[in-house]
């Protein structure tokens, strides 16, 4: 794989304002699509590295003009490396379609084939094994330049059509093989564009590059809509999403069945992706969802549920999210975080409105969250957080931000807002600014179960700013400490239940410290200017 990047480290109503609109992504509404319900898991086997789980390390060598071929596949038919030439080839270039002989895809015609065949329903190949035994170039020559806009002439590219749209789902295996696809080009309103528009099968092992994608519901770099298994896949195409859920890697995440959640581990996205709502740099919109290791390099804009990551978890206590890490800017107006927009409650903004709203039950969980980090600034209007825009209901553990955050209302350091939410181990050294309900960890906290935090950096806010809690309502919290500064308080308001401690930076900068907020934080002199880290980032 061409994986380059690696991790360093491993309600009742609230605020609520008028509203007309709900998200796509909060609750676990069906969508009008046919899917086929096979899925299968990748039996890939990754190790360990820099505290994240699967992450891998790859050569950072880009290429340069030539294309890679596997050497056992010299037999099968089709020239490899020659660009598109906007033809269809009439069969792949070898294979029987099992698992032990899966179709061989040399070549971008066969690719095309592909795509074909699976539009068209084809009972004989939709449940196919398919595999890459070259890099495909669908257009040649640079298509994006480094800020993500298309430089070539679009006139001159052909389009690319996705494997799999709204009537039909790839229901096979796609193997990459550590192959890349480059030079794609979609620019369309419909839904459903990646290279693989729907799959509800097993995709693995690729990378998308040099392309640019433009399309309305569901759409992202490599796969538009999944209730598959997407692991081991990189984007390093320019993204555009002119409606709901757009992403880096996966437009939207959904689930296999009510018993079943969606599997996605090892998604890396290098491309710039920018949307409406719903909008994150490795998947747009998740719901029922089990994510191990996302990670995000690139730039985000959106105006709701923008995340670096994800852009919006739905409604579900189904939800295992882990080893999440964004480095890109993240700009939004509603419900925007470093890693998560929001995750859980019924979240809702009138479009291109100053106004949204939040209501949260427990029939509007977030779920698990665990080992989220940002290192992106992020800014907002409404309920923007360091690492997550809002919770609802969840249960998380092992945050940390470490960039500046600013915003206006419902602004924090680690959570912007939540309700009814269990969290352990939290920091953040970023500085927070704000109008109203502002604070160094939460902006606001209702009826949390809360331990071990601590928070350096600068708030400042009008109205309930505290360098740690803005707001907090009957909330039960243990082991928080702030940095000191001044006359400043750590709750800009306080109704009950808990208290934070006041300590020096020479006192947060020590061994004794990290042992006090617990065994998940450990002192490194050498990371995070000498603050406590999380155990999982040191590793």
């Amino acid at each position: 794989m061409r994986f380059k990047g690696l991790l360093l480290f491993g309600c009742a109503a609230l605020f609520a304002v008028a509203c007309s609109n709900t998200v796509d992504c909060s609750s676990e509404e069906d969508d009008d699509v046919e899917l086929s319900s096979s899925s299968q898991k990748s039996g890939k086997s990754s190790s360990s590295v820099n505290g994240m789980p699967g992450s891998s390390v790859e050569d950072d060598e880009k290429s340069s003009g030539s294309v890679a071929v596997d050497e056992e596949e010299d037999d099968c038919a089709g020239e490899p490396g020659r660009p598109w030439d906007g033809t269809t080839a009439k069969e792949f270039a070898c294979g029987a379609g099992t698992k032990l002989k899966p179709y061989m895809i040399m070549t971008a015609e066969q690719l095309a084939h592909l795509s074909f065949v699976i539009g068209a329903k084809d009972a004989n190949y939709l449940e196919k094994h398919y595999k890459l035994g070259a890099d495909i170039i669908l257009n040649e020559g640079k298509i994006i330049d480094d800020k993500g806009a298309l430089v070539a002439d679009s006139t001159k590219l052909h389009k690319w059509t996705p494997i799999g749209n709204s009537n039909v789902a790839f229901a096979g295996n796609f193997d990459g093989n550590g192959h890349v696809v480059s030079g794609m080009f979609i620019n369309t309103t419909s839904t459903h564009n990646g290279l693989l528009g729907n799959v509800s099968g097993t995709v693995l092992n690729l990378t998308v590059e040099n392309s640019w994608v433009k399309g309305g519901k569901y759409t992202a770099g490599v796969i538009g809509y999944s209730i598959g298994t997407t692991n081991d896949l990189e984007n390093e195409a320019s993204v555009t999403g002119a409606d709901d859920c757009a992403g880096g890697v996966v437009g939207k995440l959904y689930r296999v069945s009510y018993q079943n959640a969606v599997v996605a581990k090892r998604l890396y996205n290098k491309g710039i992706v920018t949307g409406k709502n719903n909008v994150g740099g490795v998947a747009g919109c998740a719901t029922h969802v089990l994510i191990e290791t996302a990670v995000n390099y690139a730039d985000v804009s959106g105006f709701g549920y923008v995340g670096g990551v994800i852009g919006g978890i739905g409604a579900t206590n189904d939800n295992d999210v882990s080893y999440l890490k964004n480095t890109g800017k993240v700009e939004g107006v509603h419900f925007v975080g470093g890693t998560v927009g929001h995750c859980g409650g019924n979240p809702s903004i009138p479009t291109y409105s100053n106004s949204s709203s939040y209501s949260c039950a427990d029939y509007y969980p977030c779920g698990r969250i665990v080992y989220a980090y940002n290192e992106g600034d992020v800014a907002g209007k409404r309920y923007v957080g360091g690492v997550l825009g809002i919770s609802c209901t969840g249960k998380l553990s092992d945050f940390g931000n470490v960039a500046d955050v600013e915003g206006e209302y419902g602004v924090g350091g680690v959570v912007g807002s939540q309700v009814y939410t269990t969290t352990n181990f939290f920091y953040n050294v970023g500085d927070v600014s704000g109008k109203e309900y502002v604070g160094g960890i939460f902006s606001y906290n209702k009826e949390g179960i809360n331990s071990s935090a601590y928070s350096t950096g600068k708030v400042d806010g009008d109205t309930l700013v505290g360098l740690m809690i803005g707001s907090n309502y009957n909330s039960t919290i243990a082991d928080f400490y702030y940095l000191t500064q001044g006359e400043q308080k750590p709750f800009g308001r306080n109704d009950g239940g808990g208290v934070a401690t006041p300590k020096s930076a020479d006192e947060i900068k020590t061994k004794e410290f990290a042992e006090l907020l617990g065994n998940d934080f450990v002192y490194a002199s050498e990371l995070n200017d000498g603050f406590p880290v999380l155990t999982w980032e040191a590793k």
